[in-house]
Formats: C-alpha cells, structure tokens, sequence
C-alpha cells in the first residue's frame, strides 16, 4: 500500500486540471471531482443563502464570516450539479455567469444553460486566489483548503480503507487499484490519525503529517 499528499499540484485550476489528466490518465468528468474553488459571498437577503442551504448539495464547504458574508468551496463537480439542477436560485444563477467567465471553458461548456439569465445585483461574489486563501485566518483555511490524496494498493488493503472516504473518492485501474481523494486540513487530521492504526502505513502518514504542518503551520491551533 503506498500513500501521497500531492503537494505539488498546481494551484491554478487550468494548470491542475491539465497535471491531473496527464500524470494520472484520469477524464475530464473524475479530475473536476479533485479541483476546487473558493468564493466571498455577500448578500442583501438572508432569504438568498436560505434558499440555497435548503437544498441537498454535498461536498461544500459553507461559512459565515460576517453580516451577510460567507464564505463558500465547492469542486468543479459540484458546481457543474449545481448548475444542472438548481439553476433556479439566485445565488446559482450569479455563480455561473461569475465562473464561466473566470474559470476553463472545458469546466461548464456542456452543462451550461440554453437560455440567457440574468445576474441578481443584489449578490456580490469573488473568486479567491490560492495567495488570499492562504491569508484566511487559520480556523478558516482548515476548512477551506482542499488536500489531494494519492493511494495505490490491492483491492484487500483498500476495502479496510473505504469507510474513511468521503462519497467523492476516485477508483481507477485494476489491482493495484489507484484512489484519488479531497480532505480540508482538518479533515485530513483525523483521515491521516486513523490511517496511523495500519501499522504498515504509519511511517508513510507521519512524513505526510509533519510536511502539511510545514505547510500549514498556524491551523495547528485550530484544529
């Protein structure tokens, strides 16, 4: 069983959507699952965010950080679900005419809709760089910054594995098998800490542990 943070991704999503496809041979369709986003958020109207967490969409992750501002990371395929079935709120339809500006073509060219919409002026968005995520204070950046993991091995090992994988996990090839996997920083604590209980997989997930922390230094507080 091997296991890898992918630290050295690219931060821009293009270039790591082209990294993805090249060194690891996965579709367009399983890459959007690993590349994800963070916007601001600010509204005029609590009735908007409302609208829009009454609805069941999995793997965001959603924060308010001051009066009708929030915080909001989401993947590619999300947000390619969100525009596909909840093109109706607000919120969603100002997403997409933000992102299909600012992001890849390939990322929403063919979920993207047939008729014209309208933006709401009463929502304002920004699309966060990796520099200004890195800024977030660091109970923030815990949650919001998003870890790539890389985990090859043979069916037995990873079936002892899977109940510790989000619902988004990728599995590719035959034994071995290749997994690719999303964790926030303190999400990836508690993933790596029960990972640590295989013995053969200890030493591998200390040095991942200690180089995050190297990385990351101050979430350590916060988590």
């Amino acid at each position: 069983m091997q296991i890898k943070w992918l630290s050295n991704v690219p931060s821009e999503s293009r270039e790591f959507l082209n990294f993805i496809k090249t060194k690891y041979k996965l579709p367009s369709e399983e890459a959007f699952k690993l590349i994800y986003i963070t916007l601001k958020l600010k509204v005029m109207s609590d009735s908007t965010i409302y609208k829009f967490l009454e609805r069941t969409i999995e793997g965001i992750k959603f924060d308010e950080i001051g009066k009708r501002e929030y915080l909001l990371t989401l993947s590619i395929h999300t947000l390619r679900e969100l525009v596909k079935e909840h093109l109706d709120l607000k919120l969603v339809k100002n997403l997409y005419l933000l992102l299909s500006k600012n992001l890849p073509k390939e990322f929403l060219k063919d979920v993207s809709p047939k008729h014209s919409i309208l933006a709401s002026q009463d929502i304002i968005l920004q699309l966060l760089s990796q520099e200004k995520k890195i800024k977030l204070p660091a109970f923030l950046k815990a949650k919001h910054i998003i870890l790539t993991f890389y985990l090859k091995g043979y069916c037995e090992d990873l079936i002892a594995l899977l109940s510790l994988f989000p619902n988004s996990y990728i599995l590719k090839g035959e034994n071995p098998y290749q997994v690719f996997t999303n964790f926030s920083i303190s999400e990836a604590l508690v993933f790596l800490l029960k990972l640590k209980e295989f013995e053969h997989l200890k030493n591998e997930v200390e040095n991942i542990w200690e180089n995050i922390k190297i990385f990351f230094p101050d979430c350590f507080g916060e988590i």
